[in-house]
């Protein structure tokens, strides 16, 4: 599930950065919570538990609303902007330090056990993305070079961008810890499986829902609502493989394994995103990016067995 996680996060990065100059991050997280929300609210409805989540603590409640902060509202925020200043390969692999902070905030807030297979498993994953990001940077100054063999002058924008995926990588390191101890407390109180599951991440979504749509509504008056039909679809299809299918997946993957191995699988996201972005984007990958994803592919097996 932590596996498929990635893989629906990667491919949803990807088809936003085809419409990142339609719709802004902010927008484009409002339609993808409200979606996730639905999902979730459907879910409990139709299997008659949504009563059950009346039941949960209000520190619980409060616990799960901080946790998506962390992860929705500003992790995946923050990394959507990255992306449209790094693209989708360099902004995901500067999110590789994010195991290391969710390791550091597990055995602090969570008493957390952390294996040294786990720490070297995330050290090679953390080697590989770093070679894919330096192959894919120095392609990017090599076309940027104008004809005096200056390097292009983006480099503002590349900073803007780093420090935009270190902030996502902080974020996410907070929430996946969080997500882990609120989900598994939901399930000790509510004992329903993954319906437990389904049932907190109503709860989370909710006030994603509302509170990113109400910043989308203020920030409207800087973008107008886009019209053109390609980009509801892709929107709407961004939305569905991340917080309705890849987020019931992510769910699960923390409920079971944990906040530091789910955080570790997930550094490997470039692995899928590289792939996608080839095929969906055009985004080529040079032959160092290609070693560093079969060094990610190493550490992500060395973590399964």
């Amino acid at each position: 599930m932590a596996i498929l996680t990635g893989i629906s996060f990667a491919l949803s990065f990807v088809l936003a950065r085809k419409i990142e100059n339609e719709a802004t991050p902010i927008f484009q997280n409002a339609i993808r919570s409200t979606v996730g929300f639905l999902t979730f609210l459907i879910i409990c409805l139709a299997c008659g538990v949504f009563l059950q989540a009346f039941y949960l603590p209000i520190i619980l409640v409060l616990i799960l609303v901080i946790s998506i902060l962390f992860t929705v509202i500003l992790g995946d925020t923050a990394y959507l902007v990255s992306q449209k200043f790094l693209g989708p390969a360099k902004a995901l692999a500067i999110t590789t330090i994010t195991p290391f902070f969710t390791i550091l905030f597990s055995i602090i807030f969570l008493n957390r056990a952390i294996s040294i297979q786990m720490v070297f498993s995330g050290m090679i994953i953390g080697m590989g993305v770093i070679i894919i990001t330096k192959g894919e940077i120095n392609n990017s100054n090599n076309k940027g070079s104008n004809k005096n063999g200056l390097k292009n002058p983006a480099l503002p924008k590349m900073v803007k961008g780093t420090l935009w995926a270190l902030f996502t990588a902080i974020s996410w390191a907070i929430g996946i810890a969080l997500t882990d101890f609120s989900i598994n407390q939901v399930n000790q109180i509510l004992d329903l499986g993954i319906l437990s599951t389904m049932i907190a991440m109503m709860v989370r979504f909710l006030f994603a829902f509302v509170s990113l749509n109400m910043i989308a509504l203020i920030e409207r008056k800087r973008m107008p609502i886009p019209k053109n039909r390609n980009t509801w679809i892709i929107l709407f299809i961004s939305a569905m493989l991340s917080y309705s299918i890849g987020s019931i997946f992510f769910g699960e993957a923390v409920h079971i394994v944990g906040a530091v191995f789910m955080s570790l699988i997930s550094t490997a996201m470039p692995l899928f995103t590289i792939p996608f972005s080839y095929i969906i984007n055009k985004e080529k990958i040079s032959k160092r990016g290609f070693i560093g994803v079969m060094i990610t592919l190493i550490g992500v097996v060395l973590i399964l067995f």
